[in-house]
C-alpha cells in the first residue's frame, strides 16, 4: 500500500486508488502518517480534528474513523489511549522524499546533485493537506515538512550555482525571493547569481531590500554570511568557489567588529578574563550596562571577537529588542538559536518551556558563546543562557540587572573628554583647522560614542566647511538632537528606547527636570516636580540612573544628579509634548522659595537685605530641611546655581516679585562667598524686569542691594545713591531711606569726602532712631561711622563706634567679623597691637566657620602687614600663604590690594626699601584707575610717611 501526503492526501493499493470519501478520515490518516510509527494520544488527535468545537462524543467518532481506515487496509495500531500507523518509510512519499534528498546531498558532482534533488522535489504535487483541514491547522502540521522542501530547493540551487548555471538561475531566484523576501539563503544565492552575471547594482539592491525588511519587521541585521557577501560585492572582490549557503558548520553570528573602539581597554581585559577562566563550574556571564549610546554593544562585540577562539562550537548573537524597542519573545529567539546550533526545523519544539529545555540540553557539552544585546529584564536573559560550564554569555542592557546574581556586572561609562576628542578626530580621518571647535563639538557629544560617530561621519564628508554649522547646532538646545542623525543612527531614537523602559512617574520626572534650568540638581527637586514625597521622588531618580539618563554626581550633603546636554534637549522635547509644565513649575518654585529662606536664615551672615521677608509655610521637605539645618553653607554650595536659575525662571514665567524674593534670599550667601559677578548679574536681571512691571518699593530694594556691590566709579555710585534716596522717599519706607543714606555715605568715603560721609551717616542714624525707624540697620550705620571717624583721625570716636557696632551685630556673624576687621585696623593705626590682633584673630575664626575664604584671606593679609610693622617677618610671610593661594584661584582685585599692602610692609621691614616703594606705587596706579580716592590717600600716606624708608628721613 502506498501513501501520498505531498499534495492531496491519496492512498493506492497495487496501483489502484483507495477511496476515502470523508474529509475527517483523510485528515486523521495524514496526521498519523506525518508522524508514522509514533503513537499519538487521543486528546491530541481530537484537538487536531476538531480544533474549535469538538462534538460531545468526539472520542467515539475518532474510534469510528479508525475502524473505517482499518477496513480500507490502513495498518493502524493502538487503542483508546492512542493510535499509530505502522509503515515503512518508503511506503509514504514523504519518507521517499527524505531518503532521496539524503542520497542526493552525498553526491559530490554538482550536476548530479542538482538532478537528484530535482527528482526528489518532483514528488511534491502541491500544497500538503490543503483539502482536508483549515489553514491554521495545516500550517501547524506542515510547517516542518515545508521547511524541508524549501531547504532541498535551496540545496538544488546551490548545486546549480556550483555548476555555473548563473543565467538560468536569475529569473527563478527572482520569483522565489519575491515570494519569500526574508529567506536569506535565497537572497544569498540571488545576489551571487546577479553578481556573477555582471549585475552588481541589482545584487546590492537585493541586499538593501532584505536588510530594510529585517530591520523593520524584526529589528535584526542580515546574517553574517550575507554581510560578508555584501562587503565582497561592494569592494568588487572576486567570489571564491561556491559553497553551500546552508553553512551547516559552526555558527559564527557575531556582528562585524567596529574599527575604532577607544577608552575601553580595562573593560575589555576584564571581560576576556572572566569569559576565559578555565576553572569555572558553570557558564560564565558578563553583563555590560550603561546609558543609551555609550557603546555597550560595541564593547560586547569586541569582547566576543577577542574570545571567539575559546568557543570552538560557535558564537550566537541575538538582539532582545526590535527596532521600535519592543521585546522580541524568548520563544522566537530560542527558535533561531536552536536552528543555529543544528536542530532541524521539524525538531524545534512549539512551547517556550520545551525550547528552553532543548537549548540547555544542546549546550550542556559545548563550548559556545552567546551574546545577548539590549536585554530588558533578567528573567528573559536566564531563559536564553547556555548551560554548559564551557559556555559563556555577554549581556548588554540599558539598566543594571542585579537579578543576574552569578554574572559579573560592569557599567559602561561615557568616554573621558580627551578620549572622546581623540575618537572624533580619528573618525573624521583628517586634520581640521579649528581644533578648538573640534574640542567643543566633542564635548557636546557628552562622551557618547554613538553621538561622536554621528558627528564624525558628517565631518568626515564635509570637513571644515560644515564645522561651524555643526558646532552651532550642538549649542542650540532646540536643534541639538536634530543634528545628531546620520543614516540609521539617531541619538533621539536611542534615548527614546531607554525612556520607554521607565515607569510613568519616572518619564514625567525626566521631562520636568528640564524646568530646573541647570545641569546638576539635588534629589529633593523630584518631590515638587512630581507632587510626591521625597522617597518616591528619589525612587524615580534611581530609575533614571539605572537607565543611564542621569548620573549620580555626589552624595553629600545630599544626593545630587547631573544630566548632559543631549538628554536635557530630549527632556525638553518630552515636556513640550506633554504640555503640563505650569503646575509642576509653580510647586517647584514654591519649594525653592521655602528652602532658600530657611537656608538664608541659617547662614549667620548678619545682612538685613532680606530681613523683611517671611519663610513660607509650605511645601515641607523634611530630608532637604534636615540637610539645611545640619549645614546651611554646604546646602548653598550645592544649590546656589539652582536657586539663581529658579529666580530667572520666575522672571520668565511672569512672577517678578517671586524672582526678587528668591534673589534677595540668595545674595546673603553670595556675599559671604564673594561671588560678586553672579550676585550683580542676578540683581541686574531682576532690576531690568521690575523696572517695567514691579512695585516701586521692591524695585528700590533690589536697586539698593545691587548698588552695594557694583564696581563703578565712586562719583557715579554717589549720584546713583542720591537718585535712589529720592525713590525711597516716594515709597515712604524709612528702611529704604536709611539704606540710601548709607549708600551715599560710603560713596563719599571713596571720594575722600569724609565730612559729607559723616553727615549722611548721621542722617541715616536719625531715621533709625525715629519711633518707627529700622532699628536693625543701626549696626551698619555705626560700622560705617567707625570707618569715617578713622579717616578723620578721630580714633577715640572710631573705636567707640566700632565697639558699639560689634555689640549690636549677631554673634559670630559675617557682619560682626567685618566690623572686627575695621576696628582691628584702626587699633593697629594707634599701635594697640594686642587689641588689634585679638579682633583680627576672632574675625578669621568667624570667617572660616562661615566658609568665607575671602574674608579670612583679607584679614590674614592685614595681620601680615601688622606683623611686619612689628618686625615678625617669618610670621608675616606665613600669614600670606592662604591669601596668595586664594588669589591664584580667583584673581580678586580686593585681595590683590590687601596682599600688596602687606608685601610692601614686609619689604620695608626687611630693608628692601626700593621694593616696598615699587609695590606701593603699583598699588596707587591701580587704585587711581578705579577712582577710589580714600584708598589712594591711605597708600600715599604710607609711601610718603613710612619712617622706615630712608627717602622719608631727609
Amino acid at each position: 500500500m502506498e501513501f501520498r501526503l505531498l499534495g492531496a492526501v491519496e492512498v493506492r493499493d497495487g496501483g489502484r486508488p483507495v477511496g476515502l470519501p470523508r474529509r475527517q478520515e483523510r485528515l486523521l490518516l495524514a496526521v498519523l502518517l506525518l508522524r508514522a510509527n509514533e503513537v499519538l494520544p487521543v486528546d491530541e488527535l481530537v484537538d487536531l480534528l476538531w480544533p474549535q468545537d469538538p462534538p460531545a462524543r468526539a472520542r467515539s467518532a475518532l474510534q469510528v474513523y479508525v475502524s473505517r481506515l482499518r477496513k480500507a487496509g490502513v495498518p493502524i495500531e493502538g487503542s483508546r489511549s492512542g493510535y499509530a500507523v505502522r509503515v515503512a518509510p518508503e511506503a509514504v512519499d514523504l519518507g521517499r522524499f527524505r531518503q532521496q534528498t539524503a542520497r542526493a546531498r552525498a553526491l559530490k558532482d554538482p550536476v548530479l546533485r542538482s538532478a537528484a534533488l530535482a527528482e526528489a522535489l518532483g514528488l511534491w504535487r502541491g500544497e500538503p493537506l490543503g483539502e482536508v483541514t483549515s489553514e491554521p491547522i495545516r500550517a501547524r502540521l506542515c510547517a516542518g515538512i515545508e521547511e524541508e522542501r524549501t531547504t532541498a530547493l535551496e540545496d538544488r540551487i546551490d548545486a546549480d550555482l556550483a555548476a555555473g548555471k548563473y543565467e538560468q538561475l536569475v529569473p527563478e531566484l527572482a520569483r522565489l525571493v519575491a515570494a519569500d523576501p526574508l529567506r536569506e539563503r535565497l537572497v544569498i544565492a540571488w545576489m551571487t547569481a546577479l553578481y556573477r552575471t555582471g549585475r552588481k547594482q541589482e545584487a546590492l539592491t537585493a541586499y538593501a531590500d532584505l536588510a530594510e525588511r529585517l530591520a523593520d519587521q524584526y529589528g535584526l541585521d542580515p546574517a553574517p554570511a550575507l554581510r560578508r557577501l555584501h562587503l565582497t560585492i561592494l569592494r568588487d572582490d572576486p567570489l571564491g568557489p561556491v559553497r553551500s549557503t546552508a553553512d551547516p558548520t559552526t555558527p559564527r553570528e557575531l556582528p562585524v567588529d567596529v574599527s575604532l573602539l577607544v577608552g575601553r581597554d580595562e573593560l575589555l581585559a576584564d571581560g576576556v578574563r572572566v569569559l576565559t577562566d578555565r576553572g569555572r563550574e558553570e557558564a560564565a556571564v558578563v553583563c555590560l550596562w550603561g546609558a543609551a549610546g555609550v557603546g555597550k554593544s560595541a564593547a560586547a562585540t569586541r569582547i566576543g571577537h577577542l574570545v571567539a577562539e575559546a568557543f570552538p562550537d560557535g558564537q550566537l548573537f541575538a538582539r532582545l529588542q526590535d527596532v521600535g524597542g519592543a521585546a522580541v519573545p524568548a520563544r522566537t529567539l530560542l527558535g533561531r538559536m536552536l536552528r543555529a546550533v543544528g536542530v532541524p526545523p521539524p525538531a524545534v519544539p512549539d512551547s517556550l518551556a520545551d525550547r528552553i529545555r532543548l537549548f540547555q540540553e544542546r549546550t550542556a557539552d559545548r563550548a559556545l558563546l552567546v551574546v545577548l544585546d539590549d536585554a530588558l529584564d533578567a528573567q528573559k536573559v536566564e531563559q536564553l543562557l547556555p548551560s554548559g560550564p564551557r559556555c559563556a554569555a555577554v549581556v548588554t542592557s540599558r539598566k543594571s540587572l542585579p537579578e543576574l546574581k552569578k554574572a559579573t556586572h560592569r557599567q559602561v561609562l561615557p568616554l573621558e573628554d580627551a578620549t572622546g576628542n581623540d575618537l572624533l578626530v580619528r573618525l573624521i580621518g583628517r586634520s581640521l583647522r579649528d581644533q578648538a571647535a573640534i574640542a567643543t563639538v566633542a564635548g557636546a557629544c557628552a562622551g557618547l560614542p554613538l553621538a561622536l560617530r554621528i558627528i564624525g561621519s558628517r565631518l568626515a564628508l564635509s570637513g571644515d566647511d560644515a564645522l561651524p554649522a555643526v558646532a552651532g547646532a550642538l549649542a542650540d538646545d532646540e536643534a541639538r538632537l536634530d543634528s545628531m542623525v546620520a543614516g540609521d543612527l539617531a541619538v533621539r531614537t536611542s534615548l527614546h528606547r531607554s525612556l520607554s523602559l521607565a515607569e510613568p512617574r519616572t518619564r514625567e520626572l525626566l521631562a520636568r527636570l528640564s524646568l530646573v534650568g541647570v545641569t546638576e540638581f539635588p534629589v529633593w527637586v523630584a518631590a515638587p516636580l512630581l507632587d510626591c514625597d521625597e522617597p518616591a521622588g528619589a525612587a524615580a531618580f534611581d530609575q533614571l540612573v539605572d537607565l543611564g539618563l542621569v548620573e549620580l554626581a555626589g552624595l553629600e550633603p545630599f544626593r545630587r544628579y547631573k544630566m548632559h546636554a543631549l538628554v536635557r534637549s530630549y527632556a525638553a522635547e518630552q515636556l513640550a509634548r506633554a504640555g503640563d509644565s505650569a503646575e509642576p513649575m509653580r510647586r517647584y518654585l514654591e519649594a525653592v522659595h521655602r528652602l532658600t529662606a530657611l537656608a538664608n536664615s541659617a547662614v549667620n551672615h548678619g545682612w538685613t537685605t532680606a530681613a523683611h521677608l517671611r519663610t513660607p509655610p509650605a511645601p515641607v521637605l523634611p530630608d532637604a530641611e534636615e540637610a539645611i539645618e545640619a549645614d546651611a553653607i554646604r546646602w548653598f554650595e550645592s544649590s546656589w546655581g539652582l536657586v539663581d536659575a529658579a529666580a530667572r525662571s520666575a522672571l520668565v514665567g511672569g512672577a517678578p516679585e517671586l524672582a526678587a524674593t528668591i534673589g534677595l534670599l540668595l545674595i546673603g550667601y553670595l556675599g559671604v562667598r564673594e561671588l560678586r559677578e553672579a550676585r550683580n548679574d542676578l540683581l541686574t536681571t531682576i532690576r531690568d524686569v521690575l523696572a517695567e512691571t514691579g512695585p516701586l518699593e521692591l524695585l528700590v530694594r533690589i536697586e539698593l542691594a545691587r548698588h552695594t556691590y557694583r564696581v563703578v566709579p565712586p562719583a557715579e555710585r554717589r549720584s546713583e545713591g542720591e537718585r535712589l534716596r529720592g525713590l525711597a522717599e516716594q515709597t515712604g519706607s524709612l528702611d529704604l531711606q536709611a539704606r540710601a543714606e548709607l549708600q551715599i555715605a560710603m560713596a563719599s568715603v571713596q571720594l575722600a569726602d569724609y565730612q559729607h560721609s559723616r553727615e549722611h551717616g548721621l542722617a541715616a542714624l536719625a531715621l533709625i532712631d525715629r519711633p518707627d525707624g529700622p532699628k536693625h540697620l543701626r549696626f551698619f550705620v555705626l560700622r560705617d561711622l567707625m570707618h569715617v571717624a578713622a579717616e578723620l583721625k578721630d580714633y577715640d570716636a572710631s573705636i567707640s563706634w566700632g565697639e558699639e557696632a560689634i555689640g549690636l551685630a549677631p554673634p559670630d556673624s559675617n557682619v560682626q567679623a567685618e566690623a572686627r576687621v575695621v576696628l582691628g585696623e584702626v587699633q593697629a593705626e594707634v599701635e594697640q597691637y594686642d587689641a588689634a590682633e585679638a579682633q583680627l584673630t576672632k574675625a578669621v575664626e568667624t570667617f572660616s566657620a562661615l566658609s568665607n575664604d575671602h574674608g579670612a584671606a583679607q584679614t590674614n593679609s592685614l595681620r601680615a602687614a601688622i606683623a611686619a610693622k612689628q618686625g615678625r617677618l617669618d610670621e608675616a610671610r606665613s600669614l600670606l600663604t592662604q591669601p596668595k593661594a586664594l588669589y591664584a584661584e580667583t584673581a580678586s582685585r580686593y585681595l590683590w590690594l590687601r596682599i600688596g599692602l602687606a608685601e610692601a610692609d614686609i619689604a620695608m621691614a626687611a630693608g628692601d626699601y626700593a621694593e616696598g616703594r615699587r609695590i606701593r606705587l603699583q598699588l596707587i596706579e591701580e587704585v587711581v584707575a578705579s577712582g577710589d580716592k580714600s584708598v589712594e590717600q591711605f597708600i600715599r600716606d604710607q609711601l610718603d610717611n613710612d619712617p622706615r624708608d630712608p627717602a622719608n628721613r631727609r
